[in-house]
């Protein structure tokens, strides 16, 4: 809700003032009677997350915790893949032993993996990103961005806003920074989106015009047409409005890493690229373009895994390409001098950098009494649970954040009761704390696992609701 104050110094502005909300709560997180503003980054990160690999040292992993684990992150020292990430391990709760069976597949997920529902039924349903951006809204309500080793500009892989509603992951980092920031730029940029802006106006007086002259069930197919057209339109004003403080939170992208590199005897660039769409990310929350993004690393049901040069994790021994796809079954093999699995935690750690990299950059941003980072939320999770070919007894998370003091995270390490173990919680669990956090009241989340019908698998995590 906008205040009283708020909402007269929007009307100064005119009409346009009314799109400047995002900047307009900012400023108003400040005062006492204002809700902070809330945002979330999903990080979905494909090949599995070894839960021993991500397990803080000094916190000893049972075999089967028969109660629920709730230890402090006080001085404990995280793991060699989460090192980045140490400088906010008191922002950090390790979420381990919440189960995802309902998603079991092969190597990925896919939409599952968000979504909470049998892998193979695609955009069955809303995954939790879609869900939490329709309740946080923006002119963007939600911006999907990732990297791929396939020559692909865009996928649709993790995000959903219902049964068949898939939504897009624009996997070239020099497309996205056209997409979203070019009511910001200067010359050619900004004339071409003055030129779409133009052409959405005339494409809707067009369909206006022909309606006209139609009745009956072709007039209302044409009222679809309108409508999309209208909200595009709509959308682009909103963004011209705004140039001024899309400029300024615009990163730059090196226009080289809009090509991927299909040899395997040279560096991918992958990792520079996924570097990249953590800036864009960064930038479209800074610049008020949205409130909740999804960063995926190669995640989807066709996509596997990072692939890359071991030259591009640093000095690890020999060069050599290192397969995403052949490390899944690395312990039985070797690349670069490494045993499979220590590739697999050197790829997390070089994404863990990205990750810390787009972290702080948030916390550069002053917001309220603190800084964006306050009021932002980071969720990190594999889109194959707990292995390459996981069975979804463990999927962990990652989590960096409160939400602006909506969730109690922070400085925590929850392990839950193993699966089928009274106590036990599903990933849907999570997902529904998130929701109910943005203002979702919901009860339950995606499909319950019937294996484990006899244990509750609805409401939120009660540890983490405020």
């Amino acid at each position: 809700m906008i205040n009283r104050r708020t909402f007269f110094r929007g009307t100064t502005l005119g009409l346009g003032g009314l799109y400047f909300a995002p900047f307009l709560r900012q400023l108003d997180a400040a005062t006492a009677n204002s809700p902070s503003p809330a945002r979330v980054l999903f990080f979905v990160q494909a090949n599995g997350i070894y839960p021993a690999e991500i397990q803080p040292q000094g916190i000893d992993r049972t075999k089967d915790p028969a109660t629920l684990e709730d230890l402090s992150l006080d001085g404990v020292k995280l793991p060699f893949s989460l090192e980045p990430l140490q400088p906010y391990a008191n922002k950090m709760t390790l979420l381990h032993g919440l189960s995802g069976r309902i998603a079991r597949g092969s190597h990925s997920m896919g939409f599952a993996a968000l979504g909470c529902w049998p892998c193979g039924k695609k955009a069955y349903g809303e995954t939790v990103d879609a869900g939490m951006a329709r309740q946080l809204g923006g002119i963007y309500p939600h911006v999907g961005l990732g990297v791929s080793n396939k020559e692909m500009a865009l996928t649709y892989n993790v995000t959903s806003v219902g049964r068949g509603k898939a939504l897009p992951t624009v996997l070239n980092p020099v497309l996205a920074h056209q997409q979203f920031f070019a009511a910001g730029a200067a010359s050619d940029s900004r004339k071409s989106f003055d030129v779409d802006t133009c052409l959405l106006d005339f494409l809707a007086d067009d369909v206006k015009r022909m309606q006209s002259r139609l009745d009956g069930s072709d007039r209302q197919k044409l009222e679809r047409y309108l409508e999309a057209f209208e909200s595009m339109s709509g959308r682009q004003s909103k963004l011209a409005k705004m140039a001024d403080q899309i400029a300024k939170a615009t990163p730059s992208v090196d226009p080289k890493l809009g090509t991927v590199s299909s040899s395997k005897t040279g560096p991918t660039g992958v990792f520079d690229r996924l570097e990249a769409q953590f800036d864009i990310a960064a930038g479209t929350l800074i610049a008020g373009l949205t409130n909740v993004v999804t960063v995926s690393a190669a995640a989807g049901l066709d996509r596997i895994g990072l692939s890359c040069m071991a030259s591009e994790l640093g000095s690890i021994g020999k060069d050599g390409y290192i397969g995403a796809h052949a490390i899944g079954h690395g312990k039985f093999q070797h690349f670069a001098g490494l045993l499979g699995s220590e590739c697999h935690a050197h790829i997390r750690r070089k994404c863990m950098e990205k990750l810390a990299k787009f972290i702080k950059t948030l916390e550069s941003v002053p917001e309220g009494n603190g800084t964006m980072m306050d009021n932002t939320l980071v969720v990190y999770l594999s889109d194959s649970a707990e292995g390459h070919h996981p069975i979804c007894h463990e999927w962990p998370f990652v989590v960096i954040g409160d939400l602006g003091g909506r969730l109690k995270l922070g400085n925590r390490y929850l392990r839950y009761p193993w699966y089928g173990k009274p106590g036990h919680r599903t990933m849907a669990s999570f997902y529904t704390s998130l929701l109910n956090a943005v203002g979702d009241p919901r009860k339950d989340f995606g499909i319950a696992d019937s294996a484990i019908k006899d244990l509750d698998q609805t409401g939120p995590l009660a540890e983490l609701i405020v």
